[in-house]
């Protein structure tokens, strides 16, 4: 009988913990990481869709991304927004996905920043850095080298303190 009690009694903790873990790591979505910093994306140079020469501005925000993913949908509004600020320039990456879910995507949520929605180019951009999901967000300087690299679903805020 005091075994099956002691038992319960643990059971009953363990749950617990695991039931604390789980709503704390809900609170905290993005993950800022310098395991990429100072590396340089020059693939960007070799894209067809984009020229990247032309942006002015003094940060690029990288963003992968997939038109199944719900922290990907969910962050498009927050996108917008910085794509809007005068030093930055939006670009999406679409990841594991098709280009004509990539374009619906867009089309359906008016996503005005530029994406790369081609397999090809996508590959050879994503070759250059290290990522383990989306979203991903990268902030590189008008050099084209990562500053920061974000793991999971951003805010506008969150970019905008990052460009400041």
């Amino acid at each position: 009988m005091i075994k099956r009690n002691l038992l319960l009694i643990l059971l009953t903790g363990l749950i617990g913990i695991a039931v604390l873990n789980a709503s704390s790591s809900d609170e905290e979505t993005t993950t800022i990481s310098d395991i990429n910093n100072g590396i340089k994306v020059e693939s960007l140079k070799q894209l067809n869709s984009i020229n990247v020469d032309q942006i002015k501005t003094d940060f690029i925000i990288l963003n992968l991304w997939a038109s199944w993913c719900i922290p990907c949908q969910n962050e498009v509004d927050e996108l917008l927004k910085i794509s809007k600020q005068s030093n930055t320039t939006v670009i999406g990456i679409l990841v594991d996905d098709s280009p004509s879910n990539g374009r619906e995507f867009i089309k359906v949520n008016k996503i005005s920043y530029t994406n790369i929605l081609e397999e090809e180019e996508s590959d050879i951009v994503l070759s250059q850095f290290s990522w383990t999901g989306i979203p991903t967000t990268l902030v590189l300087d008008r050099n084209l080298i990562i500053l920061h690299t974000l793991n999971g679903e951003i805010t506008a805020n969150e970019i905008i303190e990052l460009t400041k």
